[in-house]
């Protein structure tokens, strides 16, 4: 005598289809775990190097990782799926570790990088400033093509000006 003799094909269907709907909900949740692993299988420096020098994309970037650590922040460690129990303390605690180390590179090189363009703009606007420092437009020992110079550089320097606030504004906001 089978115990599944005694029940109804729905009733034995009805518990096949539970247990397959367990056991997909735990894959997904499995799967979202071995997500992570791209953490280890890839580098920061590939990363940085992919995203260059834009600053758009260092700030979305460094975005998006405190973003996706933050959904680790839980006090959960472990997940029921119906008589089937995962316990993720040890693995929840390893990818935090790995998060904020990948978190602490990636803002070290966006830190460089951000170095560089705030010297680069900072060198821009100290070259423009030194050199209009030492126009002249008035006295008798400037001759009529030094006064061209000084006024067309001077020009030159009018059209920069929004340009150099809207990137120095951009450096700061991403200090």
């Amino acid at each position: 005598y089978h115990l599944v003799d005694s029940l109804s094909p729905k009733a034995l269907s009805n518990a096949y289809f539970t247990v397959e709907c367990h056991i997909q909900n735990l894959a997904a949740f499995v799967n979202q775990w071995l997500a992570y692993q791209t953490l280890w299988d890839s580098q920061v420096a590939d990363v940085a190097d992919s995203v260059k020098g834009d600053l758009n994309k260092w700030h979305s970037l460094i975005l998006e990782a405190s973003t996706a650590r933050t959904t680790l922040d839980s006090t959960a460690t472990m997940t029921e799926f119906g008589p089937i129990v995962v316990r993720y303390n040890k693995v929840q605690s390893q990818v935090n570790l790995k998060y904020d180390s990948w978190q602490k590179e990636l803002q070290t090189y966006f830190a460089a990088v951000l170095a560089e363009r705030i010297i680069e703009n900072f060198e821009k606007i100290s070259d423009a400033k030194t050199r209009l420092e030492n126009v002249s437009l008035e006295g008798s020992s400037v001759t009529t093509n030094e006064i061209v110079l000084g006024v067309t550089f001077l020009q030159e320097v009018n059209q920069q000006i929004p340009s150099w606030h809207k990137k120095t504004t951009e450096l700061g906001e991403s200090e």
